[in-house]
């Protein structure tokens, strides 16, 4: 069987699911006027939450759409990568077509050809007027330009000079759009810089865990497309299990595939041993990075959130710590910005990364059934043994 499933970060999965509105909604703003509000979207999730993901979608539909799409991170070489990828791009795009970029400006003012920029511009100008240049000759060819930052964090000079020189091209009348994608406490950060109030009407969108009937539907799917056999309750099993978590939906995918190992059948066993592969791989991979910049008194804080199985009543988490409960406010609404906790219901906090609460208990996993189970390890070996 192909493993269609993707758990590493940066990758475009085979297909998203769970996101339908999100992805609408940017869409309606691409194709619609140049004013939409929608054109300019900040992407808001903890790690394994498929911002990545979605950008990558959000690049494959805007091609279909005649848009030149680039792509970078928050870093001090944003600006020239955005330069460099719209000129790779751009003579890509129009390759085979009526009218290629490639060639037919030689001589325009600012290019030696194509989308290439003479010397005088190339060393004597700045960003916006290179982008500016950019954005007019795309425009002679009905080309919009969308632009994907991924990884946004706190302000940067080059960050703050994207925004002002986005900021003027959408006043110039430009077709432009920008889809941005960041973790809950760097994106505040970025929000909250005086400089970069024009990224304050940009729309929000906070990125939550996916419906379990969804991942349930496409995990049938997948593994009927491909021949494998298997109980209903065992599928729901495995839906459940990534407490629609997208990272987690790959993880626990990809280790099915690999402990079917050529056989037809999914079993229980093989989905009990795919959760525990893939619980243990979230340590390393997502609750490390999360718990890494907290302070001590915040990871105090989810301490003792962890000893309730589920929600936590902020009452009884200052009684815990032995601390008011104006101050145990200051904790929670800092682990709520920085995404990790969130607020079910007024007065109660509950984890937002799967799992988390567990780990932080010392359990080392959890069986499907919610009863604490701990293993040494497993053995694919002993588990194909098993299964003949």
């Amino acid at each position: 069987m192909n493993n269609v499933f993707l758990p590493t970060f940066g990758n475009r999965p085979q297909q998203i699911i769970g996101r339908d509105t999100e992805i609408a909604e940017f869409m309606e703003g691409l194709t619609g006027e140049l004013g939409h509000p929608n054109r300019a979207t900040f992407f808001i999730g903890q790690r394994g939450i498929g911002k990545t993901a979605l950008l990558l979608e959000l690049a494959v539909r805007a091609k279909r759409e005649g848009f030149i799409t680039v792509r970078t991170v928050a870093s001090e070489h944003m600006l020239k990568e955005i330069i460099e990828g719209i000129q790779i791009a751009g003579i890509h795009s129009t390759e085979g077509t009526k009218h290629p970029i490639k060639g037919v400006s030689a001589g325009a003012f600012g290019f030696s050809v194509g989308l290439t920029f003479n010397e005088e511009i190339r060393e004597n100008f700045g960003f916006r007027t290179k982008l500016t240049l950019l954005c007019e000759e795309l425009a002679k060819r009905d080309m919009g330009l969308l632009f994907l930052i991924d990884e946004v964090r706190a302000s940067t000079a080059e960050m703050r000079e994207f925004a002002t020189t986005y900021q003027y091209l959408v006043g110039e009348g430009m077709d432009v759009a920008v889809a941005m994608a960041g973790l809950p406490d760097a994106v505040s950060s970025v929000l909250n810089d005086k400089i970069l109030t024009f990224l304050n009407r940009a729309h929000k969108v906070d990125l939550g865990l996916l419906p379990i009937a969804e991942v349930s539907i496409y995990y049938a799917k997948v593994f009927r497309d491909q021949g494998i056999h298997f109980d209903a309750q065992i599928i729901d099993a495995a839906a459940q299990a990534t407490k629609g978590y997208p990272y987690l939906l790959q993880l626990i995918g990809y280790n099915l595939v690999k402990l079917l190992d050529g056989a037809d059948r999914l079993t229980e066993a093989m989905v009990e041993l795919a959760v525990i592969n893939s619980i243990r791989t979230l340590e390393s991979d997502v609750f490390a990075p999360c718990l890494d910049p907290l302070s001590i008194e915040d990871r105090r804080f989810l301490k003792a959130m962890s000893k309730d199985l589920e929600e936590s009543r902020v009452s009884d988490l200052a009684e815990r710590l032995g601390v008011s409960k104006s101050h145990i406010q200051t904790y929670r609404q800092r682990l709520i910005e920085a995404d990790v906790i969130h607020s079910p219901s007024r007065g109660v906090v509950a984890f937002s990364i799967p799992y988390l609460g567990q780990y932080l208990r010392g359990e080392e996993l959890s069986d499907l059934k919610g009863k604490i189970r701990f293993y040494d390890g497993y053995d694919y070996k002993a588990l194909r043994e098993m299964r003949s």
